[in-house]
């Protein structure tokens, strides 16, 4: 083994997580020769890490338990595991490794990251779950080198709840996109001029907004029969979190399910806008990104995460939270919108993301941090 190599270890909730999400910076770091770990629980998209030269560490954890004997174990976990690697850096994303990874390696001495992707549930509401969550990243972040954060006003929010100081609460633009893949070059499959395609494409989650979504549907479909509202994203039958199949089974007469997909970008392509009508802080929702960079206006809400991609009524639309009739005012504004209108519309969003949001951007960010910690 080359001990002068440099190891840097990605934590995350999943693995889904790490190759959905920061598989351009695992790219990133293998291309300068950097031996890039990812920790997370296994799941089908770890052999698909492996598959590219990525190294999987199976852990346990349950992200949205509360038990704190799962999470102690979690902790001892890291532990033992960060103990035999040694590794040069440790990033630690998602709410349970920025508290219990950044604790582990404050521990073993070991400079760690931690991106905060989003504040997540337990800041969307007061009450004990957001106290503990407070209390315990208050301790975990003040061993952390850096903070990150993927809009400006969750950083806002963690600097004035003293969370984390200011001095090393740094921004960045999210895991970015791939602008040369999410590329509008590729002809769209939907041709026909006439009819209107809304996509909402996320897990189906009930914080995403999917019932808010199937109600505005629901009350357009009679006024303009050639809408067409799709539905696409991983259904979990065990989850209350999700909306269940036999929801959308009631939905069928004005939302087509697609199912779910390992390659989002032909779903996309052959949609005239993006929805994601969402009801809690997002971080910078990926299918926002992923639309506007194939020129797809998108509709999303006005909230924390969504805001800062969508420009509204100049890339897209910002609906009111929680607001059916603001949804269908903005879905029918797509609808009755002259073709020329929309498709400048989506010219305007991909440029947007070309400025703002380019995975080059990213990875860049991701280099000066190194430097500054001395590891490039």
């Amino acid at each position: 083994m080359d001990k002068s190599r440099k190891k840097i270890l990605l934590v995350a909730n999943t693995s889904w997580f790490l190759y959905n999400f920061r598989f351009g910076v695992i790219r990133h770091f293998q291309a300068q020769d950097v031996e890039t770990v990812a920790v997370a629980p296994s799941d089908a998209y770890a052999q698909r890490l492996r598959n590219h030269g990525c190294r999987t560490i199976d852990v346990f954890l349950q992200p949205r338990g509360i038990n704190p004997l799962n999470d102690v174990r979690y902790f001892w976990h890291l532990y033992k595991i960060y103990a035999d690697e040694h590794p040069s850096l440790i990033i630690h994303y998602t709410i349970k490794p920025n508290i219990y990874g950044s604790l582990a390696a404050m521990l073993l001495g070991l400079p760690s990251v931690a991106v905060v992707s989003g504040a997540g549930h337990a800041f969307a509401h007061k009450g004990w779950l957001n106290s503990i969550a407070k209390l315990l990243l208050r301790k975990a972040l003040r061993y952390s080198r850096e903070v990150w954060f993927v809009n400006p006003e969750d950083r806002a929010l963690f600097v004035s709840e003293k969370l984390v100081s200011s001095e090393k609460a740094y921004l960045f633009p999210g895991e970015g996109i791939d602008t040369r893949h999410f590329c509008p070059m590729t002809a769209s499959t939907h041709t026909s001029s006439k009819k209107i395609v809304f996509l909402l494409s996320a897990r189906l989650l009930r914080k995403k907004g999917i019932e808010l979504y199937a109600r505005a549907a629901k009350q357009l479909k009679t006024k303009y029969p050639h809408a067409e509202f799709r539905l696409l994203g991983f259904l979990s039958a065990k989850d209350p979190a999700f909306v269940s199949r036999d929801e959308i089974e009631r939905w069928k007469d004005y939302i087509s399910y697609l199912g779910e997909t390992q390659e989002v970008l032909p779903y996309v392509q052959a949609a005239d806008c993006v929805v994601l009508p969402s009801l809690y802080r997002e971080g910078t929702p990926r299918t926002l990104l992923e639309a506007a960079s194939l020129e797809k206006p998108v509709i999303a809400t006005d909230s924390v995460g969504c805001r800062q991609i969508v420009e509204d009524g100049v890339t897209g639309f910002l609906v009111q939270p929680n607001s059916v009739s603001d949804l269908v005012e903005k879905l029918e504004r797509i609808i009755t919108m002259p073709e020329a209108a929309r498709l400048e519309m989506g010219k305007r969003a991909r440029l947007k993301m070309i400025k703002e949001f380019d995975e080059s951007l990213v990875l860049r960010c991701y280099d000066d941090m190194l430097r500054r910690l001395k590891l490039l």
